[in-house]
């Protein structure tokens, strides 16, 4: 499912849209994402307003803030933003891996609807983290592959024993056959000579390799969804396109449904379909990829394109994103990138901006494009 034609260039111009999205008042219940899919069919995972906190001796941190998207089968999603922006507590909070304390999900659904044993949904978010239910999902069902595979991988088992244990308890496996699925696993994300490698300690591996393990660990039990969060960190320009490459094909062949965390927008415009670009906590824009990046329209997502040099373009100087992101702990009454922003007005510092659809499901929270008499009436 390659993404031809779809290259990163400079955003264009703001300009204001009188478009409203209708909605009930409280502001995070909007869904950005399909409700549906194409077929009719409800989506594998919805996240209604979430909100994930971390109590701390300096303040309440609070990383999530009222996040809510869907998920389509064989969909994949890019969540885009500066890093601290909660993206990875997102990504955590699905796999209730939030260490508490200080973590704690406050409010909010996450709601899965399980097609593997039996089909039912639930809301992960009210599962016991360590409970029997949770772990039969996470690993099984809801798969992760974290940022750097170095420190997630355990250094002393082999990579060989790492994938076999996770196959003997999600699939029931004896360690033998569970061994032989661990080196078709290796086979598949393009490792060679398996049988060796899995007798191998991740010190062993090259930082590619590692991360061919990790997503060979991922999606050894097929999984529903797979959470990429930041799958190319400190691997080289050949090695990030080799991994892209290998997702790709893989989703073809496991059919799940990914959600990509990055903040590396070239990732993104090549394998996402949807993109969510998250600021603060918040999602403050949502659309196809094709709408987020030829057809920017909040200030902070145009910012992220305009700093980013292109191949081929000449450009004399990159314009960055002035200011800095604010203190995890502060209180903002308004829009949380008002500081930075070029368009700032003096509403933005007063109340959050709702969102607005632009077209289609390309949807913004800002007040360029918040039509107010609609919010009025």
């Amino acid at each position: 499912m390659k993404r031809e034609g779809l290259y990163l260039q400079n955003a264009r111009s703001i300009a204001p849209l009188p478009s409203f999205w209708g909605m009930g008042a409280e502001f995070h219940w909007v869904y950005w994402g399909c409700l549906l899919t194409a077929n009719g069919d409800q989506p594998i995972l919805e996240v209604k307003n979430l909100k994930t906190h971390f109590f701390t001796d300096k303040g309440v941190v609070q990383a999530v803030k009222g996040v809510s998207f869907a998920l389509a089968n064989g969909q994949t999603l890019g969540i885009v933003g500066e890093s601290g922006c909660g993206k990875s507590v997102t990504a955590s909070s699905i796999m209730q891996l939030i260490k508490s304390p200080p973590g704690k999900i406050v409010a909010g659904e996450i709601i899965f609807r399980r097609q593997k044993r039996r089909a039912e949904t639930i809301d992960i978010a009210e599962l016991d983290p360590k409970g029997i239910e949770m772990r039969s999902i996470r690993g099984g069902e809801i798969s992760m592959i974290f940022q750097e595979p170095m420190t997630s991988l355990n250094p002393l088992h082999t990579v060989g024993r790492q994938i076999s244990e996770v196959v003997e308890l999600h699939q029931g496996l004896g360690r033998k056959e569970a061994m032989k699925v661990a080196i078709d696993m290796l086979d598949r994300v393009r490792i060679a000579d398996p049988e060796e490698r899995i007798k191998q300690y991740p010190h062993q591996l090259s930082g590619g390799m590692r991360q061919r393990v990790m997503i060979a660990l991922a999606l050894s039990c097929n999984p529903s969804i797979l959470i990429a969060d930041e799958p190319t960190t400190a691997l080289d320009v050949t090695i990030q396109a080799q991994i892209i490459d290998l997702m790709e094909k893989l989703q073809e062949d496991f059919g799940s449904s990914i959600i990509v965390i990055t903040h590396n927008l070239g990732v993104v415009s090549q394998m996402a379909d949807f993109v969510a670009v998250m600021y603060f906590g918040r999602i403050v824009e949502y659309g196809t990829a094709i709408d987020i990046f030829r057809n920017p329209q909040h200030p902070y997502t145009v910012g992220l394109l305009e700093s980013i040099p292109v191949l081929g373009r000449r450009k004399e100087i990159l314009v960055p994103i002035e200011g800095i992101v604010p203190n995890a702990t502060t209180e903002i009454a308004g829009c949380a990138f008002a500081d930075r922003c070029p368009h700032v007005m003096a509403k933005c510092r007063e109340r959050l901006p709702m969102p607005s659809r632009v077209a289609g499901e390309h949807t913004v929270a800002c007040w360029l494009h918040t039509d107010e008499e609609a919010l009025v009436n």
